[in-house]
């Protein structure tokens, strides 16, 4: 049985005469009743009733029910063939905390559409990255700490030296500052990520308050005064160094390095793997254009 079997016998039945349905198949009147006849010792049921001098098919009932099985697996067969136009799900969830999308990704993420890719963006801190990825509920995370998660793999991509910012008219005038000269309570703070925090902690009291903790660079910037101070990764110093409203100071005392580590599942599901191993090759790329990848 095919296809044109059931169009076929859809033919006998609308017109209720195998005349009629082999002109509308422009078929002979033998070749219809010829393969009518084969499908049914195929199935082994009798799909209509014959009588000699009526040329008026009747249906029978196991024809009728034939004719319903028939269509359904007709239209199942379509979607089968449907599937090799279908393309795969290509769509991508990346999450990333807020300063790398700005500073480091967005060009990068701006072509994934180019690449075949319908990106969607989780701007999050990084343990509640970890636990997206692990939860299956992003593809790919980006974050600022090496955690131990048994089902998710993790590989440094980018380390990136920090600076001192302030505005114009502070009071640092070297090209390097000392942590010494700088006070915690002048401070425009931002986390920037735990070894840079160990580092801040051994300098700066951690129970002193800073003017204003924050969570985002563009928050940091706003609160940025002269007389304040803020750390920044070369990312966002890179961002703002022909800015003439801030200025740019190494410090004397060299913090660690921000590091940034990708984050995949390790089992990432059917059909996602190849998807994520083809960014990853995307991302390295785009990665080894910047100055301070891994």
């Amino acid at each position: 049985m095919d296809s044109f079997d059931i169009e076929l016998f859809r033919a006998i039945i609308s017109s209720r005469s195998i005349t009629q349905a082999s002109q509308a198949l422009m078929l002979s009147q033998s070749a219809i009743s010829q393969r009518l006849l084969r499908l049914e010792q195929e199935l082994g049921i009798i799909l209509i009733e014959r009588q000699k001098g009526i040329r008026r098919v009747e249906i029978t009932e196991q024809g009728m029910r034939f004719l319903e099985l028939a269509e359904k697996w007709e239209n199942s067969y379509q979607e089968i063939l449907r599937l090799k136009d279908t393309e795969p799900d290509q769509s991508l969830v990346i999450a990333s905390p807020d300063s790398l999308v700005n500073f480091v990704l967005g060009p990068f993420l701006k072509r994934l559409p180019e690449l075949g890719y319908f990106p969607r963006l989780r701007t999050q801190q990084s343990l509640e990255i970890y636990d997206l990825v692990d939860n299956k509920e992003a593809d790919v995370g980006f974050v600022f700490r090496d955690a131990r998660y048994a089902n998710i793999v993790t590989r440094s991509v980018l380390r990136e030296p920090i600076s001192m910012i302030c505005r114009p008219g502070s009071p640092w005038k070297e090209r390097a500052v000392h942590p010494q000269q700088l006070r915690k309570q002048d401070e425009i703070y931002l986390a920037w990520s735990p070894a840079v925090q160990q580092w801040h902690d051994y300098w700066w009291n951690p129970s002193t308050h800073p003017v204003v903790h924050v969570d985002t660079p563009a928050a940091m910037l706003n609160y940025l005064a002269p007389g304040t101070w803020a750390m920044c990764p070369e990312s966002v110093v890179a961002a703002y160094r022909d800015n003439q409203e801030i200025e740019i100071h190494a410090f004397a005392e060299k913090p660690p390095d921000r590091e940034c580590f990708l984050i995949l599942h390790k089992s990432p599901g059917s059909g996602r793997a190849k998807m994520i191993a083809r960014f990853e090759r995307h991302l390295d790329a785009f990665l080894r254009t910047l100055p301070y990848h891994v």
